[in-house]
């Protein structure tokens, strides 16, 4: 998603570093202080970047959704620590309370800036990042140039390959397919009509692809020029030197 806030104009590769830290930071943030603190962080990030805030909730709803079932789990079956109630067999204690918050509260804040960094940050300078973070890799003889070139295809095609999903729904549809059967059979029978053109289709697009890179010389990604130049400003080394002292400092008063 395209825009000019201070979030977009980040250099992704700060932008990868600085989702890694807030994640790993999120597992350090074991008092309720410390996660609203992380809590507030996350939304003013969010503010900052301009995103409306319904449309980026009701983006990740499922996800989170997901996330408050996986603690309601953990809330019922975590027994130990001081009883706090009990419904007959059902017993909630406040270990279980603790780590069903937890859990909620980790993965949602993995889900909601990684979801951010999609959002702020294009396929094409994800990849770019990417491989500037593996290049150390190379030290191990690993194909790194191969690997992030694989990597900005796959991203770019992501695109190319849902519109062709929803092109090829529709012709089923047309063609009086019922894509939309609450019975679970049918809709595995009507998903092989989408998939087989979806398959030879991939395939297509693979040979083409792999034919225009060969008639422009490609060979194996190594001395490769950049279109694109990812330059570091100082904003972007102050936003890691914060998120670098947060870890520090919830690390500390971790207990």
């Amino acid at each position: 998603m395209s825009g000019d806030s201070f979030i977009h104009k980040l250099d992704p590769r700060d932008k990868l570093i600085s989702a890694i830290l807030i994640i790993i930071i999120s597992f350090l943030a074991n008092e309720p202080l410390s996660a609203l603190i992380l809590g507030l962080i996350c939304l003013l990030i969010l503010l900052v970047s301009k995103i409306k805030l319904l449309f980026f909730f009701r983006g990740i709803r499922f996800f989170l959704i997901m996330i408050a079932f996986t603690a309601i789990l953990q809330l019922l079956f975590a027994n130990n620590g001081e009883e706090l109630f009990s419904v007959g067999p059902i017993r909630i204690t406040s270990f279980g309370v603790k780590i069903a918050s937890l859990t909620f509260f980790r993965f949602s804040v993995a889900i909601i800036i990684a979801t951010l960094f999609t959002l702020t940050t294009s396929m094409i300078q994800i990849s770019d990042a990417v491989g500037y973070l593996i290049r150390p890799l190379k030290i191990f003889k690993l194909p790194v140039d191969d690997i992030v070139l694989t990597l900005s295809i796959a991203l770019r095609f992501i695109p190319t390959m849902l519109q062709e999903i929803s092109t090829i729904s529709d012709a089923q549809k047309a063609r009086g397919s019922s894509l939309n059967s609450r019975s679970i059979a049918k809709k595995i029978k009507a998903i092989v009509p989408i998939l087989m053109p979806l398959f030879i289709a991939s395939v297509k697009r693979a040979e083409d692809l792999a034919t225009a890179m060969i008639m422009r010389g490609y060979s194996d990604g190594k001395n490769r020029t950049k279109f694109r130049i990812m330059k570091w400003k100082n904003r972007d080394t102050l936003v890691i030197l914060f998120l670098l002292f947060l870890l520090i400092f919830f690390g500390i008063t971790k207990k």
